[in-house]
């Protein structure tokens, strides 16, 4: 996630370099893209490839990874589940529900949904904006599926056996929401720092 303090100290450098026609430029690409941003006329991929390029005209693109892994999703920098859980922004971490064979939800208890129930969308935004849920296949549930049989507390818990899990449309819905946030806030500090110079 973008740390905004270090983005504005790298800012201010740049920004009295900057000449005014420069400044005036991306001060109105800013305040267009937000406006965009609040009135959901472009999509959050074409509004986050526009705050890469303002990040770039001010210098501070190579600052601000997190434009790049929300654009191309975070499988490109954390490649293993714990390594994604650790450093995803808390708006992708999400909830996801488990099925049978049959489509039939499965309710875990609480300690096997405390290792097992947290979901990582790494997906990129472009790939979550044609999403309805994100479905994770039986294959990506054997390691589950082991546990399960090895560890499980009575004949029917050892028995039960994971087809899929999803991760619906709400809680997609709510990490684009946290990626429109975060994507305001940066929009907001660009514009804030290009008015008062």
């Amino acid at each position: 996630m973008p740390n905004f303090n270090k983005i504005k100290s790298k800012m201010f450098p740049v920004l009295i370099v900057l000449n005014s026609g420069k400044k005036a430029q991306i001060l109105q690409m800013a305040k267009n893209t937000s406006v965009e941003l609040l009135e959901d006329t472009r999509s959050l991929h074409d509004i986050l490839e526009s705050c890469k390029d303002a990040c770039k005209m001010i210098g501070i693109s190579n600052v601000n990874t997190w434009l790049d892994l929300e654009i191309n999703g975070y499988l490109v920098r954390y490649k293993t589940r714990d390594e994604l859980y650790q450093n995803l922004p808390s708006y992708r971490r999400t909830a996801w529900k488990f099925y049978d064979l049959y489509g039939n939800l499965i309710n875990l208890p609480p300690d096997m949904m405390s290792l097992f129930g947290k979901s990582t969308v790494y997906h990129s935004v472009k790939e979550l904006e044609g999403q309805g849920q994100i479905i994770v296949e039986s294959k990506f549930m054997d390691g589950f599926n082991k546990f399960i049989a090895e560890h499980g507390m009575d004949q029917v818990s050892k028995s039960l056996r994971i087809h899929e899990a999803r991760i619906s449309k709400d809680e997609i819905k709510h990490v684009l929401e946290g990626i429109k946030k975060k994507i305001q806030e940066l929009l907001d500090m660009i514009i804030s720092l290009l008015e008062v110079e």
